[in-house]
């Protein structure tokens, strides 16, 4: 896994009654600007499907630098902005340390 990334975290985040959908929009739009980040890896979003007010979080970064690069981004910046108007409390963090990870082949990345 250590050729792809070294690490990675997943966040939990709880929007406000009413404001997941606007959650899902704003993460989406924040996705598309990753392509500023080489160091970010991989990010993918989900919502719960068993908590209307939830969506999960999965990035993976290639080294620390990467995650420094990744919180000083002014999109990260501009982001935490949004966020704070969304969500009832700041996202739940867990770093994690990837080792294993495989992707079907036939799959394509959005």
């Amino acid at each position: 896994m250590a050729s792809h990334a070294q690490f990675a975290a997943v966040l939990q985040l709880v929007a406000r009654p009413g404001k997941r959908d606007e959650l899902i929009h704003v993460l989406t739009n924040y996705a598309a600007t990753l392509d500023g980040e080489p160091g970010t890896t991989m990010f993918a979003a989900a919502a719960d499907a068993a908590d209307e007010n939830t969506v999960w979080l999965w990035e993976e970064f290639a080294d620390e630098e990467a995650i420094r690069g990744h919180f000083e981004h002014d999109f990260f910046r501009a982001l935490q902005l949004e966020l704070a108007d969304l969500l009832v409390a700041p996202a739940a963090v867990r770093p994690l340390a990837p080792f294993s990870r495989r992707v079907a082949p036939d799959v394509v990345a959005e």
